[in-house]
């Protein structure tokens, strides 16, 4: 998938729509990005707007479930399913976002 690489502050969250599916962007900086399934697996909360980074975690804060950013896979709280990770990269204005792990 790709998408116009949009202009965002370091820490700043946003949900992108790439080929019909939503998608939650967090820049880190640089060329430095994070990218996830934009609805919880767990009840499908809006991770764009309850979706909070903390260190190694994404964290929903709709019922504090807590995912791995490297591969989605749930560490605690509600959900029991994985969400879908993607990896970013940078290729001049465009990022190409491919998916690491499918969520459920």
């Amino acid at each position: 998938m790709i998408l116009q690489r949009p202009e965002m502050r370091v820490g700043e969250k946003r949900r992108v729509e790439v080929e019909g599916k939503a998608i939650l962007l967090i820049y880190l900086g640089g060329e430095r990005y994070l990218a996830f399934d934009n609805t919880c697996p767990h009840l499908g909360c809006d991770l764009s707007k309850y979706g909070v980074l903390i260190r190694e975690e994404l964290v929903c804060q709709c019922h504090f479930s807590h995912f791995s950013v490297k591969d989605g896979r749930p560490l605690k709280g509600a959900s029991k399913r994985p969400i879908g990770v993607y990896s970013v990269k940078v290729e001049g204005d465009k990022l190409i976002l491919e998916m690491v792990r499918g969520g459920s």
